[in-house]
């Protein structure tokens, strides 16, 4: 019989779950791989009516079938229920995600939330925050992030800082202890570990005073950064992401889309300040190769 932890990155006798939401099957056969083999469990809060936050439809099983095929180990469980607020589609996200926590109850030690988009490069600096975080008994742990925005045959786009060096941001945790309770999407409000990247002094998140309960710490090199697969999708893409996540109700997206990300392969050199809803958070773009991201 195989050993289900053949292969896995040593975690200190830790216990740790996640938890995939089936809405966004673009990346997962990238990025779930990254870290399936430091789980113990992974749970799929599966909506019965195969509606998003929003209520509009997402790709529901497409998401859940990717996931059975990825789960050589046996350890997915489904989690049925509904999450869907029109007016509110925030607090549908933050039910959904609180669902899967629930799910996993006190049978792990920590819950990795790295969404399908999100590439971690290398899950053992993650570990490594994680007992950081023991050591000082906080609640979550935030890992930074690179931000791509618009990809071309050839190229991505992608979020710098102001004067086109890297840029990273902080969204929110993407690892918290069993039990947690969330209060906006995948943010809780208790004490947690921001692991900061070595020299970064430009991000929005850093620019401001520590957050009550934050406590900031250099442990990332700028290639162990999560690789955010935001907005560097086909434009149906776009449009099914824009239509069904929580942020649907903070922005014009159609005007957006087409005065901004759309002719961003021409504009991008002259486009400052682009966030769709948050000032400040994403000063302007640089253009890369676009092999080497995203597993490409």
């Amino acid at each position: 019989m195989t050993d289900p932890g053949a292969g896995r990155t040593p975690r200190n006798g830790r216990r740790i779950g996640a938890y995939v939401l089936p809405g966004d099957p673009t990346w997962l056969a990238r990025t779930l791989p990254r870290y399936y083999d430091l789980l113990d469990v992974l749970v799929v809060p599966v909506p019965t009516d195969g509606r998003g936050w929003t209520g509009a439809p997402v790709p529901v099983a497409d998401v859940v079938r990717l996931v059975h095929e990825l789960d050589h180990r046996g350890i997915v469980e489904e989690v049925p229920g509904r999450w869907t607020d029109a007016a509110h589609p925030q607090r549908a996200d933050t039910a959904q995600r609180q669902a899967a926590l629930d799910a996993l109850g006190d049978r792990v030690d920590w819950v990795l939330q790295v969404d399908n988009d999100e590439l971690l490069p290398e899950p053992a600096a993650l570990l490594a925050a994680l007992d950081e975080a023991d050591v000082r008994g906080l609640g979550a742990v935030e890992w930074p992030m690179r931000v791509l925005y618009r990809r071309t045959d050839r190229h991505v786009l992608e979020v710098c800082a102001a004067d086109g060096s890297p840029h990273h941001e902080y969204p929110g945790p993407v690892a918290v202890r069993a039990g947690a309770r969330l209060v906006d999407a995948r943010r809780t409000d208790g004490a947690f570990l921001r692991v900061v990247v070595a020299g970064d002094d430009t991000s929005l998140q850093l620019r401001r005073p520590a957050e009550d309960g934050e406590h900031r710490e250099v442990m990332a090199r700028p290639e162990q950064a999560i690789v955010h697969d935001s907005w560097a999708r086909t434009p149906a893409e776009i449009r099914r992401k824009t239509a069904s996540w929580g942020h649907a109700r903070d922005a014009r997206f159609s005007t957006y889309f087409w005065l901004r990300w759309w002719p961003a392969p021409v504009t991008w050199r002259w486009l400052r300040d682009l966030h769709p809803f948050a000032h400040g958070l994403w000063p302007r773009l640089r253009r890369l190769p676009s092999t080497g991201l995203l597993g490409d």
